[in-house]
């Protein structure tokens, strides 16, 4: 294996730890350090609470990839989407304070040093203490820490509270099979938010991720280094080369194939510079995107004029061409990692076009499933419905033959 498989994905996490420990010792210089004196109670506390600060970022980071038990996973996940946002406002804030920090000190000075009337007898008594200087830092600092946790506690709540509400089951909706059979968990599901992907381009606004997870609902059966600071070969996960079915009957309007399936990433230090390439494959197109897909036209009542896509699959195994009739249950190929996927699975979307490149996003609603919400413990029916974020579902459709 090249330098670059080895050595490259640790000196990116080594750059990420550098960068969160420093911005973990600004924060204890500016809202610690500067807002009280040595050896005073609020010191030892603060230090205190900036460690623990950086302890549960550094865990948070590492969370995803080692798929901790589902009521531990539901914790992180509150914590990571009330503390990283948190903390990159907070961040942010006291940078944009370095600006004001110096006017205000200045302004300051000026007051203490302007000529005040003095008392009568008062000639000769100094104008100025000692403590007066650091006083006025303190306060400049106390200001500036109060007004950037101001900000990022509004930022926080304005981000939480914004966001858009999901599809609910019980909407106008595509209805459609759920395309294979067996475990999968669900990621980016339109019952959390729409656009589910953040983005309504390429007619993503209502699609839907599964990722194919073993009995105990874990989508790869094993752990190493590689998977907290590297790539990680598809083949591992659960999900790859697991059959990816026809939702729902129709005709095949386009079937590309040929795309490479790539290394797969859970680590955060894999996915930033993955992450910094998105613009790039954006611009190569569809393809790119999509990476190996099958998109059906779709008949019948309820799908009349409407487009179904799976995207991501596996390189070589597309068994459909253009202009085929395809019935539900049928094998259209196989889960891959190809195209703008961090890992194997299944990405699928309903669309008012064949082109994704214009196409806008369409609700859907699922037949018959079994959905576990909540962890590997409890599990209820539904139909006609959108599974939740992280459920980890079983489909009742039945494998057709082509």
């Amino acid at each position: 294996m090249s330098w670059t498989g080895t050595a490259l994905p640790f000196l990116t996490a080594a750059l990420i730890l550098l960068l969160l420990a420093a911005v973990h010792l600004y924060l204890y210089r500016r809202v610690v350090e500067d807002v009280s004196r040595a050896g005073s109670p609020w010191r030892r506390v603060g230090a205190v609470l900036v460690g623990l600060s950086a302890a549960a970022t550094v865990s948070l980071l590492l969370a995803g990839p080692a798929e901790p038990p589902f009521e531990v996973a539901r914790l992180l996940t509150v914590t990571g989407d009330i503390w990283l946002p948190l903390l990159a406002y907070l961040t942010g804030a006291l940078l944009l304070g370095e600006l004001l920090r110096p006017l205000l000190r200045r302004l300051l000075d000026r007051r203490a040093a302007a000529p005040s009337p003095l008392p009568a007898g008062g000639e000769g008594l100094p104008l100025t203490d000692g403590g007066a200087s650091s006083t006025r830092r303190i306060f400049v600092a106390r200001g500036v820490a109060i007004g950037a946790a101001a900000f990022a506690a509004a930022g926080t709540a304005a981000g939480a509270s914004g966001e858009p509400s999901g599809q609910r089951p019980g909407a106008r909706a595509v209805e459609l099979a759920l395309p294979f059979t067996g475990l999968w968990r669900v990621r980016n599901s339109p019952a959390r938010r729409i656009p589910s992907h953040g983005t309504d381009l390429f007619g993503s606004s209502h699609a839907v991720d599964f990722l194919g997870v073993d009995e105990r609902h874990r989508t790869a059966g094993s752990r190493s280094w590689r998977t907290f600071f590297a790539t990680e070969p598809p083949e591992l996960f659960v999900s790859f080369g697991r059959p990816v079915l026809a939702p729902g009957d129709g005709i095949v309007v386009a079937a590309h194939d040929g795309e490479p399936d790539h290394e797969a990433r859970r680590s955060q230090a894999a996915l930033v510079p993955y992450m910094l390439g998105q613009a790039a494959r954006v611009r190569r197109g569809v393809n790119a995107i999509a990476g190996n897909h099958v998109v059906i036209a779709l008949s019948g009542e309820g799908g009349k004029g409407a487009y179904v896509a799976l995207v991501h699959l596996r390189s070589g195994s597309v068994r459909v061409s253009e202009g085929q009739r395809v019935v539900t249950g049928q094998q259209l190929a196989d889960c891959g990692n190809s195209g703008n996927s961090t890992q194997p699975h299944v990405h699928m979307q309903v669309m008012d076009s064949s082109d994704l490149s214009v196409a806008r996003g369409l609700p859907m609603l699922f037949r018959r499933f079994r959905e576990w919400p909540s962890g590997p413990k409890d599990s209820r029916m539904r139909d006609l419905a959108v599974p939740g974020e992280e459920a980890v579902i079983e489909s009742f459709t039945a494998p057709r033959s082509g």
